[in-house]
């Protein structure tokens, strides 16, 4: 996961943010990083969209599992930037 340490957290986090506030179709504001995404109303076929996507974007392969395991985007973003 090298692509990925290099990216800032912040900014990943921020990425993040804005990814999933899409996929609920919320203002990017209105996404708290500390409360789970199942709270948003992300399911599992999102999620899977969702896993999709960071792949893409930061060049690596992860399960799709990670978004449960790691339910928060501050969790997500932790394990991404230290895995």
């Amino acid at each position: 996961m090298d692509n990925v340490a290099q990216q800032p957290a912040e900014d990943l986090r921020r990425w993040l943010i804005d990814r999933v506030a899409g996929y609920v179709e919320r203002p990017a504001d209105g996404i708290d990083p500390s409360v789970p995404l199942g709270e948003y109303g992300l399911d599992s076929v999102l999620a899977l969209a969702m896993a999709s996507e960071i792949e893409d974007h930061l060049a690596i392969s992860i399960d799709p599992a990670v978004l449960w395991d790691h339910p928060t985007i501050d969790a997500l973003t932790t394990f991404l930037t230290t895995a």
